[in-house]
C-alpha cells in the first residue's frame, strides 16, 4: 500500500500538530512507514509498505507536487516541460509543465495519474485525475485547511458515513457525482481539475465521453476499423509493460484478457517491446460450475508459450490464513478478496509489481441493441426492420421478440414499461421506503435507466453510461494495495475511437466486439476470438450463500445497513434465505443480495465486528456511524 495526503493552510493559519496526527491515524493504525514534509504553507504525508515506484513528491522552487502518475505521452510532456534528456519521473515531468504552462497542457497528459500541485508563492493548487479515473483523488475542507488525499479513509478523521452513497450503491442507482462513502470526503471525479484559491475550490472537467458521438456507418469503415483498434491497443500496451520485465497478467480465457496476453506478446516477439509478460494467472471456479475456462486459456498459454498459474476454486468470502482486506471503499471486490490475495502473493512472489487487466472492453466495445429504438425514432423503419431481419436470422429467434424488446419497448416511457424480473426497473425489495424517498432511488436504478436515454439517442447515452460507470467499478484498493494495475483497454485514444464506432461495428449476432475480435484475428487463437459467451463464477458465488451460510447470516441480523435507515432487516433476511433457491423467481436475486452483504461486511470490517469468532480479525477502529433517515 502507498499513498498520501496533501495538507493546505492558504489562510495562513498555520498547520497545526493535532491536525498532522489527525491525518496520519491511518498511517499508524496500519503500521505504514510515513513520512512529513513540509512546504510553504502545505504539508505532505506519504505512507508505505512497499517502497516500489516513483517518489510520490517532486520539488521545483516554490512549486511542489505530490501524487501517482503514469504517462502515456511522455515524449510530448518532456516538450512542454523541458525535459528532454534531464531523467525526470513523471511526476516531475508534470510538476515542470505546471510551472512553465499553468493549467494550459493538463487536458492533454494521457495516462493514469491523480497529483496535486501547490505553488507556495501565489498560494494556489491544481488538482487533477486522468480521464478515465484509473487513479483516485479526495478532498476535504476542515478547521481552514483544505485537505487531498488518494485515499478517502485518510481524509474521514471523524468516521461518519454518507447514508446517500451507501443507498445508491445496494440500490445500483446512478451514483451522484463526488461522493464517497464517508461523510464530508468528495472525489474528484475523472476527467477533472480542481483549483483551489483561497477557500475557494472550483471544478472544471478537461475531458467528458459525451464529446464523442458515434459516427455513420460507411462501407470502408468495416475494413479501416480493425486496424485502427490493433494499431491502438499495441499502443497502449506497449505504454503499460515495464521494459525490465515483471509484467504480469490475468487470464481468463475471454477474449478481453486473452486480447492482452496475445497483444503483449505478438509485440515481444516483433521486437516492439523488450520483454512479453513475465506470467499469467488464471483462477478455476471448477467445482459445480460451467465456469471452467482452462480450454480457451491453455490456447493461448500455448500458443505463447507463456507461463500460467492457475488457482482452482478458490475460496469466496473468508481467507482462514488473513484477515480481510480494509478496502477504501465498500465494493462488489470483497467476496473475492481470498483470490484476489492469492493472485498478489504469485505475482509478487515471483518479482513481479505490474498486473495487466482486460478490464473495460466490455463498456467501451459491446455496444448494444438499442440503436434499433434510434433508427425507429429517426423513421428509419425499413432499414431497422430489415437489420432486426437478419439478426433474427442469424441468431435463430423470434423477430417480433428482437423488435420488441430493442426497438419498441425502449420507446415506451419508464412508468409504462412491465418489469420483467423482481428487480428490473424497481428497486429491491430490502430496500427502506424512507431511504428510497429521501433520494429518489426508484426512478435512478440502473436497470430503468438502461433505456432512458434521449430519444433518438438512447444507443449513445447507454455507452456514455456504461464508460462513466468505468469510474465506479475500478479496483478501489484491493489488488491495487499490492501491485500496480494496469488496464489497456482504458487508453484514452483508445476508448475515443470506439466511443465514435458505429453501432454495426460492435454489436453483430453472434459476434458482440466484432470491431476487436477482427482486430485480434492473427494475434489471438481463433478457438478464443470466435468464441460466443464466456463462462463466470456465479454459480459458485450463489453456492457461496449456502457453504457460507453460518458466517454470512449475521450480516443480516441487526445489520448497521438498518440501523442507518437503508434497508428492511426482515425483507433483507427473507431475499438472504430465498436467494440460493432462485428467490422472487429470478436468479439475479442472488448477485444483489451479495452485493448488499458485501457493503454490510465493509461496515462491520470497519468497526471491527467481522467476520465474528477470532479475535485475529479485530480491527482497533472504532466507526461512528451518519445518522439515521
Amino acid at each position: 500500500m502507498r499513498f498520501f495526503v496533501c495538507l493546505v493552510d492558504s489562510q495562513d493559519r498555520g498547520i497545526s500538530d493535532v491536525a498532522r496526527q489527525m491525518y496520519e491515524a491511518l498511517s499508524r493504525s496500519r503500521g505504514l512507514e510515513f513520512a512529513w514534509q513540509d512546504f510553504d504553507h502545505a504539508a505532505l504525508l506519504t505512507a508505505w509498505d512497499d517502497p516500489y515506484g516513483d517518489p510520490l513528491v517532486a520539488r521545483s522552487g516554490d512549486h511542489v507536487a505530490v501524487g501517482v502518475v503514469r504517462l502515456d505521452n511522455r515524449k510530448e510532456i518532456e516538450r512542454w516541460a523541458g525535459g528532454q534528456g534531464r531523467g525526470f519521473t513523471d511526476l516531475e515531468l508534470v510538476l515542470h509543465t505546471v510551472i512553465r504552462h499553468g493549467a494550459k497542457y493538463i487536458p492533454m497528459i494521457l495516462g493514469d495519474f491523480a497529483f496535486v500541485v501547490w505553488n507556495g508563492l501565489t498560494r494556489t493548487a491544481v488538482a487533477v485525475t486522468d480521464a478515465l479515473g484509473v487513479k483516485r483523488l479526495y478532498y476535504t475542507e476542515r478547521d481552514g485547511i483544505t485537505a487531498f488525499a488518494s485515499r478517502a479513509e485518510a481524509l474521514a478523521v471523524q468516521e461518519r458515513y454518507e447514508v446517500q452513497y451507501l443507498a445508491e450503491l445496494i440500490s445500483q442507482c446512478i451514483p451522484s457525482p463526488g461522493l464517497t462513502v464517508y461523510s464530508g470526503v468528495r472525489r474528484v471525479p475523472a476527467g477533472t481539475m480542481a483549483a483551489l484559491q483561497g477557500r475557494e475550490l472550483t471544478l472544471r472537467s478537461y475531458w467528458s465521453p459525451d464529446e464523442f458521438i458515434p459516427e455513420p456507418f460507411k462501407p470502408k469503415s468495416e475494413h479501416e476499423a480493425p486496424k485502427k483498434c490493433r494499431s491502438l491497443l499495441a499502443e497502449s500496451v506497449r505504454h503499460r509493460v515495464c521494459a525490465n520485465g515483471g509484467t504480469w497478467a490475468q487470464l481468463s480465457g475471454g477474449l478481453d484478457s486473452s486480447s492482452i496476453v496475445s497483444m503483449t506478446q505478438w509485440l515481444a516477439e516483433r521486437g516492439e517491446i523488450p520483454q512479453g509478460l513475465a506470467g499469467t494467472v488464471t483462477f478455476v471456479d471448477w467445482q459445480g460450475t460451467d465456469a471452467d475456462e482452462r480450454e480457451y486459456s491453455d490456447a493461448v498459454v500455448e500458443h505463447w508459450h507463456v507461463r500460467n498459474e492457475t488457482i482452482v476454486d478458490p475460496a469466496f468470502w473468508l481467507d482462514e490464513r488473513a484477515a480481510p482486506p480494509h478496502l477504501d471503499q465498500p465494493n462488489d471486490s470483497l467476496a473475492f478478496y481470498p483470490r484476489e490475495r492469492r493472485l498478489c502473493a504469485i505475482v509478487r512472489g515471483a518479482g513481479g509489481r505490474v498486473l495487466l487487466a482486460g478490464f473495460g472492453s466490455d463498456e467501451v466495445f459491446t455496444g448494444s441493441t438499442l440503436f434499433f429504438a434510434d433508427w425507429l425514432a429517426q423513421g428509419r423503419v425499413w432499414s431497422a426492420m430489415r437489420e432486426m431481419t437478419r439478426w433474427a436470422a442469424i441468431g435463430r429467434i423470434s423477430l417480433w421478440q428482437l423488435a420488441y424488446e430493442n426497438a419498441l419497448l425502449p420507446l415506451v416511457p419508464a412508468a409504462l414499461r412491465r418489469p420483467k424480473s423482481f428487480n428490473q426497473g424497481r428497486l429491491l425489495p430490502w430496500i427502506s421506503a424512507t431511504a428510497a424517498r429521501r433520494y429518489g432511488l426508484g426512478a435512478r436504478t440502473s436497470t430503468v435507466a438502461g433505456n432512458d436515454g434521449r430519444l433518438g439517442r438512447k444507443y449513445h447515452d447507454l455507452i456514455l453510461r456504461g464508460v462513466t460507470a468505468i469510474t465506479t467499478s475500478l479496483d478501489a484498493a484491493g489488488i491495487g494495495d499490492s501491485l500496480d494495475v494496469r488496464y489497456p483497454f482504458l487508453y484514452r485514444p483508445l476508448v475515443e475511437f470506439a466511443l465514435r464506432l458505429p453501432p454495426a461495428l460492435c454489436a453483430r449476432p453472434q459476434a458482440r466486439k466484432w470491431v476487436l475480435r477482427e482486430a485480434m484475428r492473427g494475434i489471438l487463437p481463433d478457438i478464443v476470438r470466435t468464441r460466443v459467451g464466456k463462462g463466470a463464477p456465479t454459480d459458485a458465488l450463489v453456492g457461496s450463500l449456502t457453504a457460507q451460510r453460518s458466517l454470512l447470516e449475521p450480516l443480516v441480523c441487526d445489520s448497521i445497513l438498518g440501523h442507518l435507515g437503508i434497508v428492511d432487516d426482515v425483507q433483507l433476511r427473507a431475499a438472504f434465505h430465498a436467494a440460493p433457491l432462485g428467490g422472487y423467481g429470478d436468479r439475479d436475486l442472488c448477485a444483489d443480495v451479495q452485493m448488499t452483504l458485501m457493503v454490510e461486511a465493509w461496515l462491520r470490517i470497519q468497526s471491527g465486528r467481522w467476520p465474528q469468532g477470532s479475535s485475529k480479525y479485530r480491527s482497533t477502529k472504532v466507526v461512528v456511524s451518519q445518522d439515521v433517515c
